[in-house]
């Protein structure tokens, strides 16, 4: 019977088979059967059912013996549990996959590698992709696709773990293959090599730097090799080598020491290079002499080893250095001689100012020993009243390097005080502060003499009756414009007059008025001047538009003269920029040029202007009938005026020349004058000032404001002529005025009318003062407009409105015109239209 065939576990199915393929199935299996001797073997059956000649139904059972195939199934089975077992434990990453890409196992080491367990990788078949870094992302599918072709490929990639940290890795793709051959997936297997590559580009780098270090390196390098005859060979140089010895050191390689530099022939030099090349022994030697047909020198030489057998010298040339401090030598000894003969007290500093040599007869000056001088017990010795400011003197010549000339007195051992002059000079060397050097000389004698004349003058000035000529001038200056205003204001409040003669009276009225203006400003100016109140507000600006706008300031006052005005301005463009006080050099040319036009009948009037170095000079020259040189002395003196000027001259103050002295004097700056009757007058001003390198700008466009029709304008003042003054001004042209008596009520105005167009202030104000009330406006409103208008009128109250907020200045007295043309710079109103008022 067919079950003897079978297998007793598989007996039970044999009945239930056959039922199933009497009704038509047909049954494909694979069975164990076991054979008469016992044994078993494995077949593939194929049952359906069949007609039989005798019209029964029967069935054919075709069986394949498959034991050969089954037994390598089962085998490859056992070895793919193996592998996996093997997979699973080693410490690389090994990953399948099928023809698609997905991927079908990977062992748990892909954790380690990227991040990510095996199941997100079966889950997503791009993540492979995904992990690996761009550059390398196109390298890796084109490998996969080769693999697939059959191509085994190998090859180093960069990727990213899940955390951002970076890995490289060495990967090999293989195909995967079923029994007939046919490719049904691959096989890939990582390495991590991340601290192979760290080295790999570590090393790079360090051979990289070392390259660079030797091409960079300001001194020569010769490499040389021990040959296995014991003999140096000349492998290699840096290009310092061939700058400092001026040779071609490509026709050295591969000569021996001994050829390649001839003069070193049985010197201790090669034994020492022979020495380092082989035993690692460093040797350096500060000169070596050599000299041959193409090399004569002194060279600084270092020898060691950089690996077994090879060997590095390195050189400098001394040559110059050496004969420099030969030199110097020679120099210090005559130093010396001559300090000792030198008939002045002599020392010498370091860098910072302590003393490290005295002479002899600085000694003998000072009373003090040797090392007391350089012990610095020279400072007990200066008179107490001195000590203070020559230490400040020299303390901030030592700190800024700069040359110092001061003059103090020693108190000597004996109680006899010696007035000396020292000066110091920096001792520079290589452009660099090593030191000072200076001397002591006695002046003793002067000083005596300079106190005697000073006492003699003192006692001259004190018999002068400069204060009652100071008075009459005064009254002079002030009283001449006053009765011009008060004789032209009963003329034109007669009415007897004509149009055009009331005009006439106008100008006259006007005039006066500008000249009484003007003497004010130039008493309150000489005043602080004298005073020592006036101080320095240096500014950047533009000297080449700055003396530009002084020369077409004046350009029409000349031509009224019929005088030819004429600038030379020998600035550079491209380096115009300098620091200086621009108002008061403004004041300083404008009263000079000023005095040259009204002394000038005919012919014309110089501004020269050039800049050399860090020093701003200013010539201003005249073609009138001069200065007598009698006057010359007096020139700057307040309310002086050459006899011969007064006829020409109508309303001179006297005062101007003076004031320009003191600015001078304030600048550091010096004036000198050149005069010569009757061919005219050149005056040069010197200020040192700073220069500033800079590039032309562009122009920029002008800022076109627009015209404000009926502006709401707030007046502030408390003085009643005043205020009605400004408000008939005003009030002929459309606007809205709102009135303000004291800086309370402004600061309601403000916040009242948030619309106010611009603020009139006065400063001088009755309660709260006026800058607090120009902070507070601002504080309320930060883009209001304040423009000053005050009858403070010096450079320091102008600079003290602008910096309380104000945006413009004008000074009482004031012409209409300047109003108009106050308002008009600010909100362009009345049109701009008004400057003839």
């Amino acid at each position: 019977h067919i079950s003897l065939l079978a297998l007793p576990e598989n007996q039970p199915s044999i009945s239930i088979n056959i039922k199933k393929i009497l009704t038509g199935i047909t049954l494909h299996q694979e069975v164990t059967s076991r054979r008469k001797d016992g044994t078993f073997f494995y077949a593939f059956l194929s049952e359906s059912a069949i007609t039989l000649p005798n019209g029964r139904k029967g069935i054919l059972s075709i069986s394949n013996d498959i034991s050969s195939y089954k037994k390598a199934e089962m085998a490859l089975k056992e070895s793919e549990k193996e592998f996996r077992t093997i997979a699973n434990h080693t410490a690389n990453w090994e990953m399948w996959l099928d023809r698609k890409g997905n991927v079908k196992w990977t062992n748990p080491a892909v954790y380690n590698f990227t991040g990510y367990t095996p199941e997100q990788f079966q889950h997503d078949p791009e993540l492979i992709f995904k992990i690996i870094a761009d550059p390398f992302r196109s390298k890796v599918r084109t490998a996969y696709r080769k693999a697939l072709t059959g191509t085994k490929s190998k090859g180093i990639i960069y990727q990213y773990l899940k955390q951002g940290e970076e890995r490289w890795l060495s990967v090999t793709w293989t195909a995967i293959r079923d029994r007939d051959g046919n490719i049904q997936g691959l096989r890939t297997s990582g390495q991590d090599i991340t601290g192979f590559m760290l080295a790999q580009q570590a090393r790079y780098a360090s051979d990289t730097l070392n390259q660079k270090l030797i091409d960079n390196a300001p001194f020569g390098m010769h490499f040389y090799t021990l040959d296995k005859n014991n003999d140096l060979i000349f492998t290699n140089f840096n290009p310092a080598a061939n700058q400092i010895l001026n040779i071609d050191h490509n026709l050295l390689i591969g000569k021996k020491l001994e050829e390649a530099f001839p003069n070193n022939k049985d010197t201790e030099l090669i034994d020492h290079y022979r020495k380092a090349a082989s035993h690692n022994k460093v040797w350096h030697s500060e000169q070596v002499t050599y000299n041959d047909d193409n090399i004569s020198g002194a060279f600084e030489v270092r020898a060691f080893q950089t690996e077994p057998g090879q060997m590095v010298a390195t050189f400098n040339d001394i040559t110059v250095r050496k004969a420099t401090e030969a030199a110097l030598l020679e120099s210090r000894q005559l130093f010396e001689v001559l300090t000792r003969m030198a008939p002045v007290g002599i020392f010498r500093t370091n860098r910072e100012g302590a003393t490290t040599f005295v002479n002899p007869e600085w000694c003998a000056l000072t009373g003090l020993s040797y090392q007391d001088g350089i012990q610095g017990k020279y400072l007990q010795a200066i008179h107490p009243d001195d000590r203070g400011e020559c230490l400040r003197e020299w303390v901030a010549a030592v700190k800024s390097a700069l040359p110092v000339i001061s003059e103090y007195r020693f108190v000597r051992p004996d109680g006899s005080v010696m007035w000396v002059q020292g000066q110091a000079v920096p001792e520079m060397v290589n452009d660099e502060v090593k030191g000072f050097i200076g001397t002591i000389t006695d002046i003793t004698e002067i000083i005596d003499s300079k106190h005697e004349l000073l006492r003699a003058k003192e006692k001259a000035e004190a018999s002068n009756s400069l204060k009652t000529t100071f008075m009459q001038n005064i009254s002079h200056e002030i009283r001449t414009p006053l009765n011009g205003i008060f004789g032209f204001a009963q003329l034109l409040s007669s009415g007897e007059y004509t149009e055009n003669e009331r005009r006439e009276f106008m100008y006259f009225l006007d005039d006066s008025i500008n000249r009484l203006t003007k003497t004010i400003d130039n008493i309150m100016e000489i005043s602080m001047l004298m005073s020592g109140n006036m101080q320095k507000n240096e500014v950047v600006f533009n000297l080449h538009e700055w003396i530009n706008e002084i020369y077409q300031a004046y350009h029409q006052l000349a031509a009224n003269k019929n005088i030819q005005l004429i600038l030379k301005d020998n600035i550079d463009r491209d380096e115009s920029l300098i620091i200086a006080d621009k108002a008061l050099l403004k004041r300083v040319i404008e009263e000079i040029t000023d005095n040259a036009i009204k002394f000038t009948v005919k012919g014309s009037v110089t501004i020269s202007c050039s800049l050399p170095e860090d020093e701003l000079i200013i010539e201003i020259s005249d073609t009138g009938q001069g200065i007598d040189q009698l006057f010359m002395p007096m020139l700057f003196e307040p309310f002086m005026q050459e006899n011969a000027f007064i006829p020409r001259i109508k309303n001179s103050g006297g005062i101007g020349l003076s004031i320009v002295k003191g600015i001078i004097d304030l600048v550091e700056g010096k004036i000198t004058v050149t005069s010569s009757t009757p061919k005219g007058t050149i005056i040069s001003v010197e200020v040192p000032v700073k220069r500033l390198t800079s590039r032309r700008e562009k122009p920029k466009p002008a800022n076109v404001r627009q015209s404000i029709s009926n502006p709401l304008i707030l007046l502030v003042e408390d003085e009643e002529i005043n205020l009605l003054f400004i408000k008939r001004l005003l009030g002929k042209y459309p606007c809205r005025l709102l009135i303000s008596e004291n800086g309370f009520h402004a600061l309601e105005q403000v916040k009242q009318h948030p619309d106010i167009d611009l603020v009139l202030m006065d400063i001088k104000l009755p309660g709260l003062g006026g800058y607090d009330t120009v902070r507070k406006m601002i504080q309320i409103k930060p883009d209001l407009k304040i423009a000053a208008v005050t009858a403070y009128s010096s450079l320091e109250d102008r600079e003290a409105c602008i910096t309380a907020g104000c945006v413009d200045f004008i000074a009482k007295p004031f012409h209409s015109k300047e109003l108009f043309d106050l308002t008009g710079r600010l909100i362009h109103w009345p049109f701009g239209n008004q400057t003839n008022e």
